[in-house]
């Protein structure tokens, strides 16, 4: 995976916002995640279709991080979320 990457999100996975929060549920095996701050803005970044260099753009941007921290924590977490079938690369 690389900034150049565009996830998917698989059709068996449902997003919908809660107050601040997104919950994410994997229909095919039950389990719900929630995402909120950071985490939310790169989901949201994600299914929009922007790869993760352009969702790392925008963490740095409205977080006022670095460029360099913000690449590295997108594919950390869009890692995390094709490890356990929330999305696809």
């Amino acid at each position: 995976m690389n900034l150049e990457s565009k996830p998917t999100i698989p059709p068996q996975v449902m997003s919908r916002l809660v107050g601040d929060e997104t919950v994410l549920l994997d229909l095919a095996s039950g389990m719900y995640f929630g995402v909120d701050g950071v985490a939310r803005t790169i989901w949201e970044s994600i299914s929009e279709g922007h790869s993760l260099g352009e969702a790392a753009a925008v963490i740095a941007s409205e977080y006022d991080v670095d460029a360099a921290r913000a690449e590295a924590d997108v594919i950390e977490f869009v890692s995390k979320l094709v490890e356990r079938g929330l999305l696809t690369d």
